[in-house]
């Protein structure tokens, strides 16, 4: 499905002070980050932090109330999904999946129903590039084309030292999208990423993807 090499690590927090990172993420995920932690992680939140160490730079950006609509650096979000995934003996790529599999099913009929909803899995396919940029600004995504049992796009200005996190998240939200749409058997392929510039010094790419699909539907 993708390439071996997908990447996470976070920004240099010595460069880039934990906080004010130039990659951000939507509020939203977060807030349900910090959820599963506190609800279903061995240990919940006392062993998250046990787990990130005395002096992480990280751990008191947990501290703070996250706001939905607010505007997050995006490396302690990473940071977060491998803590977690580590306690759970999961893979990181396994534990984003998951997270935003479950974001892909309620995001489509809770908060950003008007914007991605659609009649058919195919016009769903077309709208959830909106959740793309609005999760992960100033990344970018784009349609190339969306049929009704196929979608081709691109993923923009991706931070290519943690681009797992991305694209895995686009894995697990196109799955849990579309599955609540109808389709089955939904399957995600990236080709491998290319140059994209850079952003406040750091590389970016861009990734094709394309995501087919069975409709259950008569």
């Amino acid at each position: 499905m993708a390439p071996a090499s997908w990447r996470y690590e976070t920004l240099d927090s010595t460069r880039f002070p934990v906080g004010a990172g130039p990659f951000r993420a939507r509020g939203l995920a977060y807030v349900n980050a910090l959820r599963y932690v506190d609800e279903r992680t061995p240990g919940k939140r006392r062993a998250f932090l046990d787990a990130l160490g005395k002096g992480d730079p990280f751990a008191s950006f947990y501290d703070q109330i996250f706001l939905v609509t607010g505007d997050y650096d995006v490396s302690p979000l990473l940071r977060l999904f491998a803590v977690a995934a580590s306690l759970e003996g999961a893979s990181i790529a396994q534990f984003i999946q998951q997270r935003a599999r479950w974001s892909g099913g309620s995001d489509t009929k809770g908060v950003w129903k008007p914007a991605l909803r659609g009649a058919t899995t195919g016009e769903v396919a077309s709208r959830l590039h909106f959740a793309f940029e609005r999760y992960f600004p100033p990344c970018g995504a784009e349609v190339r084309s969306a049929r009704h049992d196929r979608f081709e796009g691109e993923l923009r200005r991706v931070p290519a030292c943690m681009n797992g996190l991305y694209t895995q998240s686009t894995v697990g939200f196109y799955m849990g999208a579309l599955e609540g749409a109808g389709a089955r058997d939904v399957r995600v392929h990236f080709e491998r990423p290319a140059s994209d510039g850079s952003h406040a010094g750091v590389p970016l790419e861009r990734i094709e993807l394309v995501v087919q699909w069975n409709d259950s539907r008569p």
